[in-house]
């Protein structure tokens, strides 16, 4: 596991908590719609807190991580990133406790349980914790993840039994207003009390490859290209294989570059995060010269792809076009997602 790892008391605590919400079985009262923040102390970031379990497929509770997490969870919960879709598992930035069997621990979880003396029996008895950011494979929790993932789950337990006896309880006046808990000291004293809150402001996480366009690359491209009636679709997605990268696995970008009605693919290229930008425009350009042809049309369907590539498309006088679908790369990425697993 990570440095700077819990103490057992620690440990003992976020256990605890997690055995006394299992205890309680807030899923039979609580819907999975039903959302709330709780304020980091250290932070003050906001986690917003929902429940699964209310249709009996999976006993959890998951911690959203900020507006960004907030968004990640809606995006999911309103269809816009639809079930079984891979990509739910690259948006996700959130800390969960989910109930699973034995076999789905680590042997330094299963000695972490051993020396505090715990005994879980059963299919969905074993608390299972784990922290969940966008590109990286799930992994387990910190020190600062499991202090702030204890403090979540025993205010989480506050609200819940308030709403046993008032089911409107986090019902804000309008849209977008959440229940938040927040740790306030007033005299001297800490106390845990509500406040009605929108989510912060998103924080702009994109950081866009800044370069000069390539000007004598541009001019030699255009003396060698030949205008062609051919459509391509380009793209980038996290692959289903993770590579170890630090302290924690991360998943590789996958860049494929294809025909639009062959679906041969020209080139198909990984690249790690800090990397993925420069690549995939400088695979773009690679294949223009080895195709020897200028596409009619270009199409993607991200905003930051078609960014990267409109200062070449505009100098070289292809049409870029955004659309939902890419039907020839999703049809690779299923197979290829299918080979690896």
């Amino acid at each position: 596991m990570r440095d700077l790892q819990p103490s057992l008391k620690e440990w003992k605590a976020l256990y605890d908590a997690a055995v006394a919400f299992k205890r309680e079985r807030p899923w039979e009262w609580v819907s999975e719609t039903e959302v709330f923040g709780v304020a980091n102390p250290k932070t003050g970031e906001v986690g917003y807190c929902c429940i699964m379990g209310e249709l009996g497929e999976m006993l959890a509770m998951a911690v959203y991580e900020g507006t960004e997490g907030l968004q990640g969870y809606l995006k999911i919960r309103k269809g816009q990133i639809k079930p079984g879709n891979p990509d739910a598992l690259y948006v996700q930035k959130c800390l969960m406790l989910s109930f699973e069997g034995k076999k789905m621990l680590q042997e330094d979880e299963l000695e972490i349980i051993d020396e505090l003396g715990l005994v879980f029996r059963g299919r969905d008895a074993w608390p299972v914790f784990r922290s969940y950011k966008p590109g990286y494979f799930p992994w387990f929790l910190n020190r600062d993840e499991v202090l702030f993932m204890t403090v979540a789950l025993n205010q989480a337990m506050v609200v819940f039994n308030r709403m046993k006896h008032d089911a409107e309880l986090l019902h804000g006046s309008r849209k977008n207003l959440y229940l938040i808990r927040t740790l306030k000291k007033e005299s001297g004293k800490a106390e845990w009390q509500d406040e009605w809150k929108t989510p912060a402001p998103m924080e702009e996480n994109e950081k866009f490859f800044e370069e000069p366009v390539n000007e004598i690359r541009i001019q030699k491209l255009k003396k060698t290209l030949k205008p062609s009636t051919a459509v391509w679709e380009i793209d980038f997605f996290h692959t289903p294989t993770p590579i170890m990268q630090g302290e924690r696995p991360v998943f590789p970008y996958a860049i494929m570059v294809m025909d639009h009605d062959t679906r041969f693919i020209f080139d198909m290229h990984l690249a790690v995060s800090s990397t993925y930008q420069k690549e995939f425009l400088g695979k773009f350009l690679d294949c223009l010269e080895q195709t020897a042809m200028i596409p009619l049309e270009i199409l993607v369907r991200k905003n930051e792809a078609a960014k990267l590539l409109e200062p070449y498309t505009n100098r070289l006088s292809m049409k870029l076009s955004m659309v939902k679908k890419l039907r020839g790369i999703d049809h690779a990425r299923r197979e290829m997602e299918k080979h690896l697993k």
